[in-house]
């Protein structure tokens, strides 16, 4: 029996896939997987494959209109690891957050052709998304980066503009008419439940929520803060962070540090070896619990002990090297356990920026919290301080009514 011009189906067995590796019309060779083993999807996206093949002189098209949803999705992944950079060259948190939303994309869609992805897929990736448990505000902004993969591909030639068209007709999920829940809204951090975690912080994460709670700065800004970026000079302190959340928009911001703050920050700012170096280092802090401990010793440190211990530790390297700064994640899950110590209603590092907003609007107005807060446009600063609302009313009425 004479042997066929095509290439076979075969078990991809890391994927529990079907695959076939067809050459391109570039003299290459790519793999196309075709869905799950032995299944009839499986081997109607062969015949499918086959045909093209057959249509081409045995040759499969690069980037022709044939091009599968996975396909695109590899393209621009990597166009997003370029893409979303920071003016010094970091990655910022968007890509990963595009990945988590597009892998659902993939999952339902891989073998798909990129032309056929239209409204009904876009609309079962949501209900994907709901049933999954996300609230609603952030399927809408997820199903918003499908559409952006799609937008890429239109500019990319890969798919006809229809598609997208299509899509923008997918209204949002409106309140209390999809089955996707309600995320509660952001309230302020009560005042008194802060003074109760911060013993239970550790003292260079104490020092974090004491500014965060005085300035309003975001987590990161005064995590990542190094002396260098600090200006000391007159009564309030100002930081420019290096990096920040506008950074890639070329906005300016600055943070300033009152008396309380300065009076928080100054013995950390001693305690830095170098203008380079991050101010709150978990390095710095590990050594200095390490020097208590040793400190705190009953047993004597005999010298032969301490050499067992240098043979038994040597080639042992940690699982996890310690960062040289801490991330705004590592400060969320401290505040979180230090909340169940503290047996007080739990609240996040960025509460905390709501909460100074919700003072300042209540004592300066909304234009402080602008100020204060960084933000472009004071409806940003209004969405942040709305709690004070019922305070600000209740004056009025006491004065006024």
């Amino acid at each position: 029996m004479p042997r066929s011009s095509f290439p076979s189906l075969r078990h991809h067995k890391p994927t529990g896939q079907g695959v076939v590796t067809v050459r391109l019309s570039s003299g290459g060779r790519k793999d196309l997987y075709c869905g799950g083993h032995g299944t009839a999807a499986a081997h109607a996206e062969y015949n499918r494959i086959v045909g093209l093949l057959a249509a081409n002189g045995g040759v499969y098209p690069d980037d022709g209109p044939d091009l599968t949803v996975a396909e695109a999705l590899v393209k621009y992944a990597l166009h997003c690891d370029t893409y979303y950079r920071n003016p010094d060259g970091t990655p910022t948190g968007t890509t990963d957050d595009i990945k988590i939303t597009l892998g659902y994309v993939k999952r339902l869609f891989a073998p798909t052709p990129l032309a056929d992805f239209g409204i009904t897929q876009l609309k079962l990736v949501r209900d994907s998304m709901v049933r999954d448990g996300r609230v609603r505000k952030q399927v809408n902004r997820r199903v918003g980066m499908v559409r952006g993969f799609i937008k890429w591909c239109v500019e990319s030639g890969f798919v006809s503009g229809s598609v997208l068209d299509g899509m923008r007709a997918v209204k949002p999920l409106a309140p209390g008419r999809s089955e996707a829940k309600e995320r509660p809204p952001v309230e302020p951090a009560d005042p008194a439940s802060v003074e109760k975690v911060l013993p239970y912080l550790s003292k260079p994460l104490g020092a974090v929520v004491r500014l965060l709670r005085l300035t309003g700065a975001r987590p990161s800004e005064v995590l990542l803060m190094r002396p260098r970026d600090l200006d000391r000079a007159g009564d309030v302190w100002a930081l420019t962070p290096a990096r920040h959340k506008g950074s890639w928009r070329g906005k300016s911001r600055i943070v300033h540090f009152g008396p309380e703050a300065r009076a928080v920050l100054a013995p950390w700012l001693e305690a830095t070896p170098s203008p380079d170096a991050f101010v709150f280092s978990p390095v710095r802090a590990e050594e200095e619990r390490n020097t208590e401990r040793n400190a705190k010793r009953k047993t004597p440190r005999y010298p032969s002990h301490m050499a067992r211990n240098v043979a038994k530790r040597k080639g042992i390297r940690r699982a996890r090297p310690i960062a040289d700064h801490y991330t705004h994640t590592v400060l969320s899950c401290a505040v979180n356990r230090a909340c169940k110590k503290a047996k007080v209603t739990p609240f996040t590092p960025y509460s905390l920026r709501h909460l100074k907003a919700v003072e300042l609007r209540q004592r300066y107005g909304l234009e402080h919290v602008r100020a204060t807060l960084g933000h472009s446009f004071a409806g940003m600063s209004d969405h942040y301080s709305k709690a004070a609302d019922s305070a600000l009313a209740a004056r009025a009425a006491a004065e006024t009514g």
